[in-house]
């Protein structure tokens, strides 16, 4: 049953994969003639990245995760759920709430956000950003779909709401001129309005909107945010951290924060405090136990 279901999803991958690119494509053409673009190897990058990102998941990360999700499912599940509409709603509900919480860590925690982060360092949007992702990405959003089965969901369920989600996250990519005010929309969705607030390195808008399809858990968890008519978003990471990051340039834009993480734990004597370099927030100093809401962050 699994091994169909690979399949199908492999052929609905081929199928997809190509309409995403031109549909990227179609915009960064848009944009292009429209000179709404200054920095013009962002976008190249993002494409070198997804390369950079798929091929050892496609070679390995994937078989390893789906089948944990098939073991967790066929030994440790605590029921088996059915396949009606209210179930594949829960499954939604549930990958997304999961989404949030792995992205809310991604921010809040250092290492994660070395891997996270390299999505967030793009400094103008358009759907291009949605393919930008860490070489490590798997370590972190491996967690979004392995424990799902515990509670019942069917292995192929959750992915084929993966699919759906990610793809809807493509597009609340899209570029600012699009979709500018959806205030409706809001309500119940994370739209391309919200969404380009939570790419926003502005004060008042780090580490907000983390959900990726449904707004419901940012407005529960109070991390909801909308875009302000009088401060206008200026996209990527905080100033302090692009310094060190050239975002046109794949190998500083995939290991720049890495390298500054790794340049704090070595400038440090203290063992303790090489430890909390991994785990306390991005912005966190040794001379600093208080978190000063000043650092930026981020499929």
């Amino acid at each position: 049953m699994y091994s169909n279901f690979v399949t199908l999803l492999e052929k609905i991958s081929s199928i997809t994969t190509p309409l995403l690119f031109i549909v990227i494509i179609i915009e960064l053409t848009f944009l292009f003639i429209g000179k709404r673009i200054k920095l013009k190897k962002e976008s190249l990058v993002s494409f070198l990245s997804l390369v950079i990102g798929t091929i050892p998941y496609l070679l390995f990360y994937a078989s390893l995760e789906l089948n944990i999700m098939i073991w967790f499912y066929e030994n440790i599940s605590l029921w088996t759920l059915s396949n009606q509409w209210y179930i594949w709603l829960l499954c939604f509900l549930s990958y997304d709430f999961l989404w949030w919480a792995v992205h809310y860590a991604g921010h809040k925690v250092r290492i994660l956000w070395c891997i996270h982060g390299v999505h967030h360092t793009p400094k103008e949007m358009n759907m291009s950003v949605a393919i930008r992702g860490s070489l490590f990405d798997f370590f972190q959003y491996f967690h979004i779909l392995v424990w799902l089965p515990i509670i019942g969901l069917n292995p192929y369920m959750i992915l084929t709401v993966d699919v759906i989600s990610r793809l809807y996250g493509v597009f609340t990519h899209i570029n600012e001129t699009k979709f500018r005010k959806t205030p409706l929309l809001n309500k119940l969705l994370i739209t391309p309005m919200l969404h380009r607030v939570h790419h926003s390195s502005n004060s008042i808008y780090l580490d907000t909107n983390f959900s990726n399809v449904f707004s419901i858990w940012d407005r529960l968890f109070n991390t909801y945010q909308e875009e302000l008519d009088t401060i206008k978003p200026i996209y990527g990471i905080t100033e302090s951290e692009s310094k060190s990051i050239n975002t046109e340039n794949v190998f500083s834009s995939q290991f720049g924060l890495l390298k500054d993480l790794f340049h704090d734990i070595r400038s440090t004597p203290s063992i303790k405090n090489k430890i909390k370099f991994l785990f306390m927030p991005p912005d966190w100093k040794p001379s600093s136990s208080a978190r000063k809401n000043t650092y930026q962050h981020q499929i």
